[in-house]
């Protein structure tokens, strides 16, 4: 195939955006959208490829894998190796863990699996995954297992029909874009089905050779400038979504397919894309892409304090420092075949991959070396109360006694109590209904389309068991409500009556949460409202896990007050107007003074992540503020103060 500079030049306005992105640079709001760019040429230049060998009868599927591990797997391999050493010095043991899942994911062909059962690509947890971006690549290896094997099969057919069942493909593959975007948002970003139809895209234009249709010039002039603004318009105006990839993406997909097709070296387009600059750019696009991300994200983990943007600037032009030479170093001289022979570079592929396969293996088990320092691998220990088994259940198999006297009910801020309230009186009967995200109320439920639509209908139908449950078992006198509250005014809408889809706002919560109160009054029932922890938005118990981990100070990680108030004010509000008529337990006078807001106890580092207790962290505060005695004494209404041991007083409004 003969060499087009200008899709160097494409490759080079794909990669940036995608740097600037993961870099934080609110310009490129859409900026993740390069990977698309990268989709549409790999399919377009793959297919050209072994169209043309098949068509000429010296395709070889040998020398096809061939030329994809030495375009491939050597600068990965190394990218991979030089991680390591990285991890080891400055992960936490769960991050070491997942680091090692992670590793031997991405040597067999299925990291985009493994972030699909790990984490959502827009969470703000995937900033510190060295390995995240390798899911494109694991789609990209999943394409040539299949596709090549599918044109070497419709071959024999017409010319036509191939390209009918390409198409056909095509639609089917956009056509689940639109049933995972409801049923799993992970699955639709991160898996082959939901990506096909990109990379189908840039086949088909192979398929039907494009270049020989008999265009003008002023024509191929528009096409290839419509297609290039609607690459830089989805840079600028798409933005992060549970929808993606779907309809938004069309336009960078098909704005693509445009400039490979009509872009060529007489137009306007293809002589801007054939600039020295964007070509030398392009050229060492994939070892740039490669390297960003464990770059930003080791980075990152070594840095308590956020990044700013000149450092950022910084560490990009360390990436193309990196990716200059191991473009020139590694991926050219394997790219030879005079260098390195076929069994060489298979031979190499298969130990590296094998010895990385095994390294991974042996942090996942090990849980990433936890027995080398427990202390930390303590820290990010969750408080998950009587047990995981626990989430979503609303029957006894989650009490402490048959005869359950207390009932913690709402989301994981009222699991994360049960260990501090066990702490508190270990001969507690009490029983457990918590579900993730899902609030204590009896007609709300949040939508939260990361989680999928029927998430909300499984919300609301826990909730209606647990009401069942409670006027099931009177031996239950106090409830425990709990609940971080935000997830329900951050997300556009929620869900009113397991029916209707309502826009959020306070006054849905706070009569959501009078209504929860006026029922259990109403059976019978003394309840208790704990008001979420003090948090600022950072994750405070891994930063205070990392300080430890690089021998930093921890004051670094205290919230300060104000910004706690500014944060949560939202939450704040709702919380104030419920203590006007019921009883709340707030920890903010225990935890916070004046000025910023403690993240240990006596010595106990409290948080787990941004705002739920550790394990360690809720018993500590189940001893010292006496959980237990605390939220009875509440919801008898009572004063928290009338009988203050060792902790501070706390009036129920002070919030």
């Amino acid at each position: 195939m003969q060499y087009r500079p200008e899709i160097d030049g494409l490759r080079a306005l794909a990669v940036v955006p995608v740097l600037l992105f993961h870099a934080g640079f609110g310009l490129v709001s859409g900026g993740f959208a390069g990977v698309d760019v990268f989709f549409v040429i790999s399919g377009y230049l793959i297919t050209a490829i072994i169209h043309r060998e098949i068509s000429d009868g010296n395709f070889s599927i040998v020398h096809f894998y061939e030329r994809r591990a030495r375009r491939l797997a050597p600068a990965l391999l190394l990218v991979c190796a030089v991680s390591i050493p990285f991890a080891l010095m400055w992960m936490l043991p769960e991050e070491l863990n997942s680091f090692g899942k992670s590793l031997y994911s991405v040597n067999l062909f299925a990291s985009n699996f493994f972030f699909w059962d790990q984490t959502g690509y827009f969470a703000p947890s995937t900033a510190l995954l060295p390995l995240l971006h390798t899911w494109s690549l694991a789609v990209e290896e999943q394409f040539y297992l299949v596709f090549p094997l599918l044109l070497l099969l419709l071959h024999r057919f017409s010319r036509a029909t191939l390209l009918r069942v390409v198409a056909a493909l095509v639609l089917l593959s956009f056509a689940a874009t639109q049933v995972f975007a409801n049923l799993d948002p992970a699955a639709n970003f991160y898996l082959l089905p939901s990506r096909f139809w990109e990379l189908g895209v840039g086949a088909l234009l192979a398929l039907v050779g494009v270049e020989k249709l008999d265009l003008s010039k002023g024509s191929r002039e528009l096409l290839s400038a419509l297609g290039l603004l609607a690459i830089v318009a989805s840079y600028l105006f798409v933005v992060e979504s549970a929808f993606y990839p779907g309809w938004t993406t069309v336009p960078v997909v098909l704005g693509t397919a445009l400039v490979l097709a009509f872009g060529r070296s007489d137009t306007v387009v293809g002589r801007l894309l054939s600039l020295k600059p964007l070509v030398a750019i392009g050229l060492i696009s994939y070892s740039l892409y490669l390297w960003h991300q464990p770059v930003f994200a080791f980075a990152r983990l070594r840095s308590i304090e956020d990044i700013p943007a000149e450092g950022y600037a910084l560490l990009i032009a360390l990436c193309f420092v990196l990716a200059y030479l191991s473009w020139r170093l590694v991926e050219q001289p394997f790219r030879k075949p005079g260098r390195f022979s076929r069994r060489a570079v298979f031979g190499a592929t298969l130990a590296a991959g094998s010895a990385a396969i095994a390294f991974g293996f042996t942090l996942d088990g090990s849980d990433g070396l936890a027995a080398r320092n427990r202390e930390l691998a303590q820290l990010s220990e969750p408080s998950v109360g009587l047990g995981k088994k626990c989430d979503a259940v609303a029957d006894l198999r989650c009490a402490s006694n048959p005869k359950p006297e207390v009932a913690v009910w709402g989301d994981s801020f009222a699991r994360h109590l049960v260990d501090g309230i066990i702490a508190s009186k270990p001969d507690v009967r009490l029983v457990q209904l918590a579900k993730n995200n899902c609030g204590p109320f009896l007609n709300l439920s949040p939508i939260m389309p990361r989680l999928g639509r029927d998430w909300s209908d499984d919300c609301a139908r826990y909730n209606e068991e647990v009401r069942r449950f409670l006027l099931a078992n009177r031996s239950i006198r106090y409830v425990v409500l709990s609940s971080q509250l935000s997830q329900y005014l951050k997300e556009e809408k929620v869900l009113v009556d397991g029916r209707s889809e309502v826009t959020t706002e306070t006054k849905l919560l706070i009569d959501g949460l009078r209504a929860t109160f006026a029922w259990l009054r109403s059976n019978g029932f003394e309840p208790v409202f704990v008001a979420p922890t003090p948090h600022d938005g950072r994750d405070t118990g891994l930063c205070v896990a990392r300080a430890r981990l690089l021998g930093l100070p921890d004051r670094h990680c205290e919230p300060v007050l104000k910004t706690v108030r500014e944060y949560d004010r939202d939450v704040l509000n709702v919380v104030a107007d419920i203590a006007d008529e019921y009883p709340v337990v707030s920890f903010m006078d225990y935890l916070c003074d004046d000025d910023s807001c403690k993240i240990e106890d006596k010595g106990v580092a409290l948080f787990e992540d941004f705002g739920h207790f550790s394990k360690e962290g809720s018993r500590q505060m189940g001893r010292a503020f006496d959980f237990y005695r605390a939220f009875i004494e509440a919801a008898k209404g009572r004063p928290v103060a009338e009988r203050a041991t060792d902790a501070k007083a706390f009036d129920n409004a002070a919030l």
